[in-house]
């Protein structure tokens, strides 16, 4: 009998998650793919959006980590992503330019092992585009966003996903207070919209990329 080093257990079975929640997404008629670094799921990206197109995306912190923003605007395509710093009507006006692009990258805030989308949302902007508008959809997602069902995505959004964003973009929620939901109804709660993709919207071309890396909150 041979042993695996630690390490390569971990791996494996990271490997093999992935490609089980890629093998439920499939079904769920995705467009889905494994990747092992965040490296390729940048390349593949490259290669479904053309050079001279429009991308629009929304807040994703797991975007901006790997690069692929900066990427595209290097080769020269449009990017709408509003940023922090932003005055209200320019980053309202992004969002709408966004939303309207041929092209839309996300991530999410969780995926479940079943095949399912799951993101809530303050403004409604993201999961907007996500349902409808633009004809491509891309979500990059790490490992960590991956979770048994539904139930276990929502608890993962109220006490993971939730407070760290407000946090990260210094939202005076009790949840960034605390490190997890109270179930608040503060005036600047971020958890206003859910939604839950079953299955591929019937008029996008929606594509889900699994990186074998921890990426975003």
């Amino acid at each position: 009998m041979s042993y695996s080093t630690a390490g390569e257990a971990w791996e494996r079975y990271l490997r093999n998650r992935c490609q089980s929640a890629v093998e439920a997404l499939m079904k769920a008629e995705f467009d889905a793919r494994f990747f092992e670094r965040s490296e390729q799921a940048v390349e593949a990206v490259l290669e479904v959006i053309p050079p001279d197109a429009e991308v629009g995306c929304g807040g994703s912190w797991t975007l901006r980590q790997i690069g692929i923003l900066d990427a595209l605007r290097v080769r020269g395509n449009l990017v709408h992503a509003h940023e922090a710093g932003m005055e209200l009507e320019e980053s309202i006006a992004v969002r709408r330019r966004a939303c309207t692009s041929p092209y839309y990258l996300s991530s999410a805030n969780a995926i479940t092992m079943e095949g399912e989308i799951v993101n809530v949302d303050g403004i409604g902007n993201r999961v907007a585009a996500l349902s409808f508008g633009p004809s491509t959809v891309v979500v990059v997602a790490g490992y960590n966003k991956l979770v048994p069902d539904l139930s276990s995505a929502l608890k993962r959004i109220k006490e993971v996903a939730a407070p760290a964003n407000a946090l990260r973009l210094g939202i005076p929620t009790p949840c960034a207070e605390h490190g997890r939901c109270v179930e608040c109804k503060n005036p600047a709660g971020i958890c206003r919209i859910t939604t839950i993709i079953s299955r591929r919207p019937m008029l996008t071309d929606f594509k889900v990329f699994i990186v074998g890396e921890e990426l975003g909150f």
